[in-house]
């Protein structure tokens, strides 16, 4: 699964492909999202074949993480829900992957 919603970065890079690299909850302390950002979701598809036939790729991904509070049963559905709470992913659609 991934979201998608355009973006624009800091550095004026525009994303418009969103998805979760990992969710990690850190007992009683925090819930942390791993949020990779690529320019479209053929860029996307581009970094899986790469991986799979292990070859060199030029993508543009832009990760951050995002700290939450400490959720016991935080799965990586639960994450993209919560994310679509926050305004920066508001109205985002979803794409099954």
């Amino acid at each position: 699964m991934a979201l998608i919603k355009t973006i624009a970065l800091g550095n004026g890079i525009t994303t418009n492909y969103h998805r979760i690299v990992s969710v990690n909850n850190i007992t009683n302390q925090a819930s942390i999202i791993e949020v990779a950002s690529y320019t479209d979701k053929s860029k996307r598809e581009e970094e899986k074949l790469s991986i799979a036939n292990g070859t060199k790729m030029n993508i543009f991904i832009s990760t951050e993480y995002l700290s939450k509070e400490y959720t016991e049963t935080l799965n990586v559905d639960a994450a993209y829900a919560y994310l679509k709470t926050l305004e920066k992913f508001s109205g985002s659609a979803d794409d099954i992957e």
